[in-house]
C-alpha cells in the first residue's frame, strides 16, 4: 500500500533519471523560457536574449507563451519565476547585457549561458524549437569557413554549422543539432572570446585582418582568415523578373530581379551579392539604374507601385489581360521572365484554331454573314467578339489595316462567359479586309451575332474565304450565286437581228456582264480604256433589253454637249430600229411629251440640272451617263440630281472612272450602286483617308473587291492586241535668251508669294495663289505673251513655239497627220498665224466652236494635215483615226486627261503606228509636272490592282519641288 512519500519518491526518481540523460525537469507549473540568439548587423553578431512567460493550464497543456521583460526578473513576484530565474535577472541586470554583446564581459557571459543552459528552458531563434542541450567541445579548433555571400565567419572545425559566442571560455552553438556549451581551443581565452565577435569579412577585408593580426594568429595558434580569396567581378545586369500573382482585390505583379541565384526587390538595401566560387569568391553588384529603369517601364505600361507590389488601377481587368498578351511577350523578347501564379485570377484562350464561316442568303439576294470559333468544345459567334474588340483595343475606321496585320501582339476580345479570347490580329485584319462594315456596323448585327449585308455589299463575299483563311462553309447554292456576281459576263448572248454590228470578243463578254447585273437588279460601271468601244457595248445591250421586252420605259444617255452628235450617229449606225430623242436646244421643253414614244432619250449634262423635274419625275429603263468623269465632283448640282433618276438600272461609263482622288469614285458609284459605298463621310473614313493618306494597302484591296462585281475595266494593251503600237516621245526644248530670263524672274517673285501666302494663311486656304503662280509659269514656258504682265509683252521670243513649227513642217512633209492640243485657247490664237505664215492648212475645235461635225470630217476626210484643239473641247467623244500623231503642246496635271485626248488617235480603227509627243521646256515647272503625273497616274491606273498602295498627296514639299 502506498504511503503519502511514495509520490515524492516517484518525482525523484524521475528528476534524478532526466537530469542523467541530460533533460531538463517536467515543467508542470507556470514558468519563464529563454530564446537566444545571434544577429548581424551590418555583418556584425550580436548576443540577443529574450524571456517569455508560458502558463500550464489545468489540462497539463502549455498556454501561450507571451514576451517577459528581461528586467523584471530580479525583482518580480510572479510565481512562475524561480530561484535560478532571478539568479539570471540580476546577472542580466549587472552585466549590461541589454545594451548588446560587446557590453558584457566575457567571463560574465559564459556564467550566464552556463546558468541559462541549466534551467534545460533555453531555445535557439525560437521557442517552438527544443531546448538547446549542452554538450562540453574539447580539442577543437577554430577555422574561418566563406559562405554563400562571399563573406568569411568564425567556426569550430569539422563543425561548419557552429556560430561562436565570444564568451570566456569560448562557447559555441550547433545550431543543426540544438547543441551548446563551451569549446576549448587552444587559444587564450580573451583571444578566443574576441575572435567569436568578429565581424563578417569580404576578401578585401580578410586580407586587411591577416596581414594587422598576423601576430596575434602566428603567436596564440588561433586561424586567420584567408588572405588569398580570388575575386570575380560579375559585370552583368541581373534578369528581371516580373512575378503575376493573386491579390486581395483582384491581382498584382512583384518585381524582383535575379543576381544569378539570389532574388531581390528594389526595396533590398544590400549593396552587392558575394558568392563562394570554389576557393574563390564572385561579387555581383547591385545595377541600381538598371532596376529602376525595369520599374519605370513597368509605370509607363500603367503600373503604379504599392508597398512591395506594382497594382494597375482598381477594376482595371482588361490591362492584366493586355499584361498577359502584348506586355509580357515583349519583357520575355527582351530577356526578362514572366512567372504566373496558378492562382492568378485571369486566363487567356488561345484562338488560333478553326475559324468557321457561314453565308446565309436571306431574301432577294440579302446575305448574313456568320463567323465562329470553337470553345470548350461550343461554337461561339466571332463577329460579337471582334466588333467588341475593335471599341476595347482602339481600334476604328481609320486604322491602317496593313499595320494591324503586321502586329505581333493579338487582339483581344471578351467571350459570353466573361472569359477573354486572344485574336491574332493578322487574321483579324483579313476578316475585316472583306466585312469592313464590322467598324461601322455594331448595329447591323444580328440577335445571333450576324452580320446583315445588302446585296451590293454581299457581292464581295466571294472573296470570303480566301481573304479570311477561313473553313468555308457556305451552302452551295449562296456560294454559286457570289461566284456569278464575281464571275459576271459568263451568261449566254444572243445579239438580236436589229444590233448592225459585229463584236469583238471583249466587247460580247461587256454586253454579257452588263447584262448579268441587269437579272439581278444591280447597276454598274464600264471603264474600259478609250477608244474599246463602250459605245457600242452600251447599245448592244439595249438592244438585246429591247428584243426581249423588257425596254418598258426609254432609256436616259447624259453625255456630254461635245458628244450628243456622235450618240445620234452611232444609234443610227447600230440600232436604226431604235426611236431617238434629243432632248437639246432651246425648244426642247415643247418635245416633252415625245418621251414615251421614244426608245432612247439624249441629254447633256448641262442640261441635266435645268431639266430635272421632268426628268426625275419619271422611271427609266436604264439611266447611263457617258464620261461619267463629268460628275467627279459629288457637290456639283449635276452629280445631285443624277443621283436622283429613277431607273431600274443604272449605268456609268468613263475611262477614267478616277483621275485625282477617290471622292471622285464615290461620286460614280452614288449614282450606279447607292448602297455599294455608303454615304460620302462613311466611305471617306473607311476608304478614302486610309488609303489616301496612309496608304492601307489591305484597305486598298478590300474597296478594289468591293468594286470587283460591278466594274468592268478592259485596257487596250489587254484585250485589242491589233491595235498599232503607240510610241510617247519627250521633246525637251531649253529656254534661253530673254524668255529663261523672264521664267527666272517670274518664278522666284511666285516662289516668294507662294511661301508668305502658306505662312500666313495656311497650304489649304492657300490653294488660289498656289495656282496662279503655277499658271503663270506655265504660260511663259508656252510663250510670253500668254502672261499679261508689262515685263513680258517685251519679250519677243518664244523657243517652245520655234521647236513646235520645226516639228510640223517636218511632219507634215512626210505625210503625217497631226493633232495638236493645247489647254490654252489663246496658244492656239498665237500657233494660227505662224501656221499662215508657212501655208500650213488646219482645222480647228475649240469649246465655242459651233458646228464640230464640220472640222472632224474634214480632217477625217483628209483634206488638212492639222487639226487644232482645246485640251477642255477636244478630249473626249471624238474619233479621229485618220491622225498618226499626237503633240501635247504643254503637260496637264493630270495624266488621264492627256490619254483620253491621245485616245482620239489610239482607238479602234486606227491602223497606223502612233507617235505621241510632249513638249516640255526643260528644267521648268513642266518638268516638275511630268513627276507629279506619274505619281497622280499611280492611283487611277492601279486602283483595281491588288499590289497597288500608292496614296495620293500634294503637300507642301510637293509644291516647293514644282517651283525649283
Amino acid at each position: 500500500m502506498r504511503d503519502a512519500a511514495d509520490g515524492a519518491v516517484d518525482s525523484w526518481i524521475e528528476l534524478v533519471a532526466s537530469s542523467a540523460n541530460g533533460e531538463p525537469a517536467p515543467l508542470d507549473r507556470d514558468h519563464v523560457r529563454y530564446v537566444t540568439d545571434v544577429r548581424e548587423r551590418y555583418y556584425v553578431p550580436h548576443f540577443e536574449l529574450q524571456a517569455f512567460a508560458v502558463p500550464v493550464l489545468k489540462s497539463g497543456t502549455v498556454g501561450s507563451a507571451r514576451p517577459y521583460d528581461l528586467r523584471n526578473l530580479s525583482t518580480g513576484s510572479a510565481k512562475q519565476i524561480s530561484a535560478s530565474d532571478r539568479a539570471i535577472g540580476r546577472l542580466v541586470s549587472a552585466s549590461g547585457l541589454l545594451g548588446g554583446l560587446g557590453n558584457v564581459p566575457p567571463p560574465i557571459l559564459a556564467t550566464l549561458l552556463e546558468m541559462l543552459i541549466a534551467t534545460g528552458r533555453l531555445h535557439w531563434r525560437t521557442i517552438e524549437s527544443p531546448p538547446l542541450r549542452r554538450e562540453h567541445v574539447t580539442a577543437a579548433g577554430i577555422v574561418w569557413e566563406t559562405h554563400a555571400d562571399g563573406r568569411q565567419r568564425p567556426h569550430l572545425a569539422e563543425r561548419p554549422s557552429t556560430i561562436l559566442i565570444g564568451a570566456s571560455p569560448l562557447w559555441y552553438v550547433d545550431a543543426e543539432h540544438l547543441l551548446a556549451g563551451p569549446a576549448d581551443v587552444p587559444v587564450q581565452r580573451d583571444v578566443a572570446a574576441a575572435i567569436a565577435t568578429a565581424p563578417a569579412l569580404t576578401a578585401e577585408q580578410a586580407r586587411r585582418a591577416r596581414v594587422a593580426l598576423a601576430h596575434v594568429f602566428t603567436n596564440t595558434g588561433a586561424g586567420g582568415p584567408s588572405s588569398d580569396v580570388h575575386l570575380r567581378i560579375i559585370d552583368r545586369n541581373p534578369v528581371p523578373v516580373l512575378r503575376l500573382r493573386s491579390a486581395r482585390e483582384s491581382a498584382a505583379a512583384e518585381l524582383l530581379f535575379a543576381y544569378g541565384d539570389h532574388r531581390v526587390t528594389a526595396a533590398d538595401d544590400l549593396r552587392e551579392f558575394q558568392v563562394s566560387e570554389g576557393g574563390g569568391l564572385a561579387v555581383w553588384p547591385r545595377r541600381a539604374a538598371f532596376e529602376k529603369h525595369a520599374a519605370a517601364r513597368l509605370e509607363k505600361l500603367g503600373f503604379f507601385s504599392l508597398g512591395d507590389s506594382f497594382r494597375l488601377p482598381y477594376g482595371d481587368e482588361f490591362g492584366w489581360i493586355r499584361v498577359l498578351t502584348g506586355f509580357a511577350p515583349q519583357l520575355r523578347a527582351d530577356g526578362w521572365r514572366v512567372e504566373i501564379d496558378e492562382d492568378f485570377p485571369y486566363t487567356i484562350l488561345d484562338a488560333d484554331g478553326e475559324w468557321e464561316s457561314d453565308v446565309f442568303e436571306t431574301s432577294a439576294h440579302w446575305f448574313e454573314v456568320d463567323l465562329g470559333i470553337m470553345v470548350d468544345g461550343k461554337r461561339v459567334p466571332l463577329l460579337p467578339i471582334i466588333v467588341d474588340a475593335l471599341a476595347s483595343n482602339g481600334l476604328n475606321a481609320g486604322t491602317d489595316l496593313a499595320a494591324l496585320a503586321r502586329r505581333t501582339e493579338p487582339i483581344i476580345g471578351r467571350l459570353p462567359n466573361g472569359g477573354y479570347v486572344a485574336l491574332p490580329a493578322a487574321r483579324v485584319a483579313r476578316v475585316l479586309a472583306t466585312l469592313v462594315d464590322l467598324f461601322d456596323s455594331d448595329e447591323a448585327l444580328t440577335a445571333e451575332g450576324r452580320l446583315r449585308l445588302s446585296p451590293l455589299q454581299g457581292a464581295s463575299l466571294g472573296d470570303l474565304a480566301q481573304t479570311s483563311a477561313l473553313n468555308w462553309c457556305t451552302p452551295s447554292a449562296t456560294r454559286d450565286l457570289l461566284q456569278r456576281l464575281i464571275d459576271a459576263g459568263t451568261v449566254p448572248l444572243e445579239l438580236p437581228d436589229t444590233f448592225k454590228a459585229t463584236l469583238r470578243a471583249y466587247q460580247r463578254d461587256g454586253v454579257a456582264w452588263l447584262q448579268t447585273l441587269s437579272q439581278h437588279g444591280f447597276g454598274g460601271v464600264l471603264a474600259d480604256d478609250m477608244g474599246l468601244g463602250k459605245t457600242v457595248q452600251l447599245l448592244a445591250h439595249v438592244a438585246v433589253e429591247k428584243a426581249a421586252g423588257r425596254l418598258d420605259a426609254p432609256v436616259l444617255i447624259v453625255a456630254p454637249t461635245s458628244v450628243i452628235p456622235n450618240w445620234r450617229s452611232e444609234i443610227a449606225r447600230f440600232v436604226p430600229s431604235l426611236r431617238v430623242l434629243s432632248l437639246t436646244g432651246a425648244d426642247r421643253l415643247e418635245r416633252l411629251d415625245e418621251i414615251d414614244g421614244s426608245d432612247i432619250v439624249l441629254t447633256t449634262f448641262a442640261l441635266l440640272p435645268r431639266d430635272a423635274e421632268h426628268l426625275t419625275a419619271r422611271t427609266w429603263s436604264i439611266a447611263v451617263l457617258d464620261e461619267a468623269q463629268a460628275i467627279k465632283n459629288p457637290r456639283a448640282k449635276a452629280a445631285s440630281v443624277a443621283r436622283e433618276l429613277s431607273a431600274r438600272q443604272r449605268i456609268a461609263m468613263t475611262g477614267t472612272p478616277i483621275e485625282n482622288h477617290l471622292e471622285e469614285l464615290w461620286s460614280i458609284y452614288a449614282f450606279a450602286l447607292p448602297q455599294l459605298l455608303g454615304e460620302r463621310s462613311r466611305f471617306a473614313r473607311l476608304y478614302r483617308t486610309p488609303i489616301e493618306k496612309r496608304g492601307d494597302v489591305i484597305r486598298h484591296k478590300a474597296l478594289a473587291s468591293r468594286l470587283r462585281p460591278f466594274l468592268l475595266r478592259r485596257t487596250k494593251e489587254r484585250v485589242a492586241s491589233e491595235l498599232p503600237p503607240k510610241t510617247e516621245i519627250v521633246q525637251r526644248v531649253e529656254l534661253a535668251g530673254e524668255q529663261r530670263d523672264l521664267y527666272e524672274t517670274i518664278r522666284l517673285a511666285m516662289h516668294k508669294r507662294v511661301r508668305d501666302e502658306v505662312a500666313r494663311r495656311g497650304l489649304a486656304r492657300s490653294r488660289i495663289v498656289v495656282l496662279d503662280a503655277l499658271l503663270k509659269l506655265r504660260q511663259v514656258c508656252c510663250d510670253p505673251r500668254l502672261l499679261k504682265v508689262p515685263a513680258a509683252a517685251a519679250v519677243r521670243e518664244s523657243q517652245k513655239l520655234e521647236a513646235l513649227l520645226e516639228m510640223l513642217e517636218s511632219l507634215i512633209e512626210d505625210g503625217r497627220r497631226v493633232l495638236l492640243f493645247s489647254q490654252f485657247t489663246s496658244m492656239l490664237d498665237l500657233i494660227k498665224p505662224e501656221l499662215a505664215k508657212r501655208r500650213i492648212p488646219f482645222v480647228e475645235l475649240r469649246g465655242d466652236t459651233r458646228d464640230r461635225q464640220l472640222p472632224v470630217q474634214r480632217f477625217q476626210a483628209g483634206e488638212v494635215p492639222l487639226f487644232l484643239i482645246s485640251l477642255k473641247a477636244g478630249g473626249t467623244g471624238l474619233n479621229l483615226t485618220a491622225a498618226d500623231t499626237v503633240i501635247h503642246y504643254d503637260p496637264w496635271w493630270n495624266p488621264a486627261v492627256e490619254r483620253q485626248a491621245t485616245d482620239r488617235a489610239h482607238r479602234i480603227g486606227q491602223t497606223r503606228h502612233v507617235f505621241v509627243y510632249k513638249l516640255i521646256a526643260e528644267g521648268t515647272v513642266e518638268e516638275r509636272i511630268l513627276q507629279l503625273q506619274e505619281r497622280k497616274g499611280v492611283l487611277a491606273s492601279n486602283l483595281f490592282e491588288e499590289t497597288s498602295n500608292a496614296p495620293l498627296r500634294l503637300d507642301f514639299d510637293e509644291i516647293e519641288r514644282l517651283f525649283v
